[in-house]
Formats: structure tokens, sequence, C-alpha cells
């Protein structure tokens, strides 16, 4: 029964993977505000830092998914390698773990458009219930397949590139409207390098903790891995050029950011600061494209996390550590099963937490940073292992200790970074990655009674 192989139809092209990644380049507009407040323009150093991180550990993700790219799901689905005969109990761990940190992403980005749209446009209009018609109309081009949902992200995609560009354009283009003063020299603010260097590394260790959760979305790549043409030649390709895109927009764009707007003015609307971006640039037909643009980029944000975190659902099921339903297929393709439990989850996190329902990000960073604790491990255990597709690549001998090194600064951020949100942050984040547990045993022990298992680890062959 373990481990399942998935059934998706293999009918994409490298580039919808990549397109799939793009959807996080602009993550930075999640917490650029919040993080400036407390580490002023040294964040930017941060964004960097984890930015370069992510992109370190697609090499491994690339590997992995090129040498064993038979189930949905991608980064999170290696971690039941973690021992050498593999592990249902870390397998399912790492892929709920990973489920549970993106869901959050949707629900965040749908109440920033709808509270976009309700200041806007449509006063008197609820912000939850734009984001729930939002998501209703995401969800059901989602269940419609593959194919529609890549057509859609391509042109979102254009523009998010296009709102990149004119960001970072627009302070070398118009000097006169940037200081760069307030970029360099990057330094802490006055009040947190009063408590000594322990206080200001533990500070820089919390948001480096939040910045991963968006910085490292390069990976999300791989999550339809399975569902791409010839993925031995192609993920290393997919991964590359994923991972320089996330790693400009996440060091060109803060950088851009405290140029033309300092430390204070960051902290401001995001939509306001983006606009004034493209006021800079293109006076006010910049300023809405700008606005507009971010929009889209929000919504492309939600339909790749979505197409993500249902692919990850969907494995689970194949894997048996959730209902059979999860695994259901429609005829086009698309998992339906597990889009229909995304669309739930995503709806009851809007009802209950309303605007504020990005005080959980914290809290799911705790399972996306188990989940690249866990991804190093397993890159070593599977890195002594001879099988996998014909004619995928493998990396170096720089491989190992680059392995061993992202496991000790995620596993730091982690613990020490995750500490300084607090305790409750740490237990919710605990008890919801561990629920898994005993609905994976049993599920799996039920399904054993019920039905013949198929024969193991059939992706391992080559």
């Amino acid at each position: 029964m373990f481990p399942g192989r998935s059934h998706l139809p293999v009918t994409s092209s490298w580039m919808t993977a990549v397109l799939v990644a793009t959807g996080g380049s602009l993550m930075v507009v999640v917490s650029l505000g919040a993080m400036a407040a407390e580490l002023g323009n040294m964040s930017i150093w941060v964004w960097i830092a984890t930015a370069a991180v992510g992109g370190a550990q697609c090499l491994l993700v690339a590997e992995l998914a090129a040498r064993f790219p038979a189930r949905a799901g991608g980064t999170a689905q290696f971690a039941y390698r973690v021992r050498a005969q593999g592990s249902p109990t870390m397998g399912a761990l790492s892929a709920w773990c990973y489920w549970f940190a993106w869901t959050p992403g949707i629900a965040v980005n749908l109440v920033l458009v709808g509270t976009f749209l309700s200041d806007q446009w449509l006063p008197g209009v609820s912000p939850i219930v734009l984001a729930l018609a939002i998501a209703a109309v995401l969800y059901f081009v989602t269940a419609l397949g593959l194919k529609l949902s890549t057509l859609i992200n391509a042109v979102l995609a254009v523009v998010a590139v296009a709102v990149v560009l004119v960001i970072v354009l627009s302070p070398v283009a118009r000097p006169h409207a940037a200081d760069f003063s307030q970029v360099f020299p990057s330094v802490l603010p006055d009040d947190a390098g009063a408590h000594g260097l322990g206080a200001q590394l533990a500070l820089i260790a919390k948001w480096g903790f939040v910045a991963s959760w968006s910085a490292y979305s390069a990976e999300m790549a791989s999550t339809v891995c399975a569902e791409i043409r010839q993925p031995e030649r192609t993920m290393k390709r997919v991964m590359s050029t994923s991972a320089v895109i996330c790693f400009a927009a996440f060091a060109a764009v803060p950088i851009a950011m405290f140029a033309l707007s300092g430390v204070k003015g960051i902290q401001e609307d995001p939509f306001d600061v983006f606009a004034h971006a493209g006021h800079v640039l293109l006076g006010p037909t910049g300023e809405v494209f700008v606005q507009l643009g971010l929009m889209a980029v929000l919504i492309l944000g939600a339909e790749t996390f979505i197409i993500g975190s249902s692919r990850t659902i969907y494995q689970m099921a194949q894997d048996g550590h959730l209902p059979a339903y999860f695994g259901k297929i429609n005829k086009r393709g698309a998992p339906v099963g597990s889009i229909a439990w995304d669309a739930v989850v995503i709806g009851l996190l809007l009802i209950v937490f309303g605007t504020n329902v990005v005080d959980v990000v914290a809290a799911a960073n705790f399972g996306y940073m188990s989940v690249f604790v866990l991804l190093p491990i397993a890159y070593l255990v599977l890195r002594k292992h001879p099988a996998g597709r014909a004619g995928s690549f493998r990396l170096g001998r720089y491989a190992r200790p680059l392995a061993v090194f992202l496991c000790a600064v995620n596993a730091v951020l982690l613990v020490f970074g995750g500490v300084q949100w607090g305790g409750s942050v740490i237990l919710i984040g605990l008890c919801v990655s561990l629920v898994i547990l005993p609905i994976s045993f049993f599920t799996r022990r039920h399904r054993a009674k019920t039905a013949p298992a198929p024969a193991p680890e059939a992706e391992l062959v080559p």
C-alpha cells in the first residue's frame, strides 16, 4: 500500500512547473512591512539569505524529482526515505506538514485581494465574502484540469513579471526619487541593537523563520513533477529556472522598495506601497497598473498554492494516509477529491479567522520548516540508492556537505527562530502537525484489511 504511485495524467510541459513556482515570486508582500518594523533595512539581508537557501534546496529537489518522479506533491514526498527501507510515519508527517504550511497562504492571498477590492471599488462588501467568491472560482478552475490552470497562470505570470520589473526599475530609471541610504548600510533599528548581540540574533532568526515561508517558494515547481513529460530530463531545468526567478524577486524587490519608500513607508498598506513604485516610473497609470497587477499576482499565488496543496493531499490518499476519496480523479485528470477537501478547509479558515487569518502563518511555518529539516536527511539516504529513473542526473560531490548545511540551517530556524514567536505558536504548529499520525495509522490499517496492497516501491524501478 505504501508508497503509492501517482495516477494523474502525464501531459504537461516543463514550463507548467515553472509557472507554479512563479506564483510565489511576490509573496514578500505578506510580511515585508511587519519585518521592516522590527529589523529595519537589515530585513533586506534576511530576504536575500533565505532566498539563497531556498535556491540551494532546489538543487536537491531537482535531483530527487528527476530520479523519483512517480509521486505527486514534490518536495514533501521524499521524506519517507529518511530510513533506507522507507517510513510511512515520516512520509505522512512530511506531506501533512507541507499541506498545513501552504494552506494559510491561500487564505492570506485571498484576504489581501478581497480587502483591496472592498477598499477601492466595492465599499460595503465584506472582504471575506469577496475572498470566498474568488476562492470558489479558483477551485472550480483547478477542478477543470492542469491544462486550463496552466493557461490562466501563464497570463498571470506575465503580469507578475511586469510588476516586478516596474518595481525594480523605478529607482534605477528615476534615481531622484530613490534614497539608497535607506538601503545601505543595512543596520538594525536602535531599539533592536540595545539588547546585545544575542537579542539581535534572536530577532533575525525570528524573522528568518517567517521569511523562509515565502522565500523558499521556488520549490513549489516540484509539486507537479508527476504530471510533467520526461521529468528525468527537465526537472534540473525546471528547478534551476524557478530558483533564479524567485531569488531575483526576493532580492531585488525589497531593495527597490526600501530605496523608494524607506523603512516607515514600507509599513503602510502593501497595495499603496507597491503602487508608489509604479507611480514613480509611469505616473498615475503605473500606480493603477501595479495595484491591479499585484492583485493578479496574489490570485496567481493562491491558485498555485491550491495546485500544490491538492496534489499533496491526493498523494497522501494514494499512500493510504487518508481515505481513498481524497485520491479521486475526474475525467479531466484533476484530483477532485483533494481539491474539494482543500476548498472546505480554506472556506472554514476564512470564516473562522476572517481578515486575521495571517495570524496562523507563523504556526503553519512550523510544519513547513519541518519538511526542510527532513528533506536533506532523505537526500543523504537516497544519495546512496542506485535506483531511479533512467537518464536522470546526479549532483556532484558538493551535494552531501550542502545537504548537511541546509539541514542545520533549517533546524536552527525551526527551533531557535520558531521559539521567538512564543510557545503558543510552536504548540499549535506541533499539535496540527502530529494529528496526522493517528489518522494515517488507522487509515492504513483499515485499508490493509479491505484491499490488497500494490507492489511496494514501484517508482524505484529504473
